[in-house]
């Protein structure tokens, strides 16, 4: 059984992370998300929000567009082990902690300035270039561990667990607020950035995980403070699965172990079998259901 989806068979190839942008500007492009197992959305500068999708199979198909690695990506990432993480450009500083990991024998570097040729240029935007790559090719360049387990559990639902949830809604800041709605004949949920709907995305789960924001020592080109999204320690979690939302707590004591989602009474909340979207929302920013 994959550990990232709980579905069978369990992978072979290795764990593959890419960073995607998810400026307004960029969603009309966005390609390959709803083939990863966990898709993790992130606070970044101005309010906007980013990408890392976490690939359990080496999926041949193209993904992007890629963008810059994020300083709390790399405690983000260290949960899953010692994979490659694919990107394209970023803060000096940042490249250089990233460096710093991939240096400890912590992450692998598969981003642009390590393997271009693994990257291929598309369409131009007023605002950015467009990079695409796939997983599988950024395996076979920079082969990784295999999934492991990260603390996610899958089984079937207690009847009567939680509350009826046919909607919910996340609102990270003032420019971008995530609606995601069950579709009851997929078993799954559609989901829309600031109401545009992200076609061919479905996951079986979706965990709002409210976390605490710092500010990174870096800032980005126009010289806005990079937030940095705190993912060790305990917090306030929801989860969302088959129509009803489960409230809990997440618990990651050290940066080397996995995420655990639990109920009030400290007991794992199972998840559907499929892929996961996490909401990394700030910690105070409006989560409702309904």
């Amino acid at each position: 059984m994959d550990p990232l989806t709980g579905l069978a068979p369990r992978p072979t190839s290795p764990v593959v992370v890419v960073k995607i942008d998810n400026a307004g500007t960029a969603r009309q492009y966005h390609r390959g998300l709803g083939r990863a197992a966990v898709v993790y959305q992130e606070l970044v500068e101005s309010g906007e929000t980013r990408f890392a999708a976490v690939f359990s199979s080496a999926s041949a198909g193209e993904v992007g567009p890629v963008r810059s690695v994020r300083e709390s990506d790399i405690e983000l990432l260290r949960q899953y082990g010692k994979v490659p993480v694919g990107f394209s450009g970023g803060n000096t500083g940042v490249k250089n902690s990233f460096s710093k990991a991939v240096r400890a024998g912590q992450l692998l570097d598969a981003s642009y300035d390590a393997v271009p040729q693994d990257y291929r240029l598309g369409e131009r935007r007023t605002d950015a270039r467009n990079f695409f790559t796939s997983p599988a090719t950024l395996a076979q360049s920079r082969p990784g561990e295999s999934a492991k387990d990260v603390g996610l559990r899958f089984g079937l639902l207690t009847p009567g667990t939680g509350l009826p949830a046919t909607v919910g809604r996340a609102v990270f800041s003032q420019y971008v607020t995530v609606t995601f709605t069950y579709v009851p004949a997929t078993q799954a949920w559609s989901v829309a950035q600031n109401k545009r709907l992200m076609p061919d995305v479905a996951p079986a789960n979706v965990i709002v995980q409210e976390v605490p924001i710092k500010m990174s020592q870096y800032v980005d080109v126009l010289g806005n403070r990079t937030p940095y999204t705190v993912t060790t320690g305990r917090g306030v979690a929801t989860v969302f699965r088959d129509g009803r939302a489960i409230k809990g707590k997440w618990r990651r004591l050290t940066v080397g172990t996995g995420t655990r989602f639990v109920d009030l009474l400290d007991r794992d909340i199972p998840l559907r079998p499929g892929p996961t979207w996490v909401l990394l929302l700030p910690k105070g920013q409006p989560v409702t259901s309904g």
